[in-house]
């Protein structure tokens, strides 16, 4: 079976994180006949609370990958999400931004 997996890139999207979240959680599910799809979101060091929500978040969404990183900026964060998707075989990925 084929693994989905979706990586966000979000630097402080307090305001944003949770809906942006719940959106793209509901497609991962569509596309989980595996078991192995994710939702990966990566916060690049965001000054506000961000990883905090997303933390909160995945104690009910057991397909949500909150990772906190340094600061490395947009491209960076997107590679970052793009190489741990490929370490956990990921057989596709899909990227998107973080303000919904």
């Amino acid at each position: 079976m084929d693994s989905l997996y979706i990586v966000i890139p979000a630097y402080n999207e307090s305001e944003n994180i949770e809906k942006t979240t719940k959106e793209w959680y509901a497609v991962v599910e569509r596309h989980n006949s595996s078991g192995t799809s994710r939702l990966v979101i990566i916060d690049d060091g965001s000054r506000d609370n961000t990883y905090e929500i997303l933390r909160k978040l995945s104690e009910n969404m057991p397909l949500l990958i909150p990772i906190k990183k340094e600061n490395g900026g947009h491209g960076d964060t997107v590679l970052f999400g793009y190489r741990y998707s490929l370490k956990n075989d990921a057989d596709f990925i899909f990227q998107t931004d973080s303000d919904g």
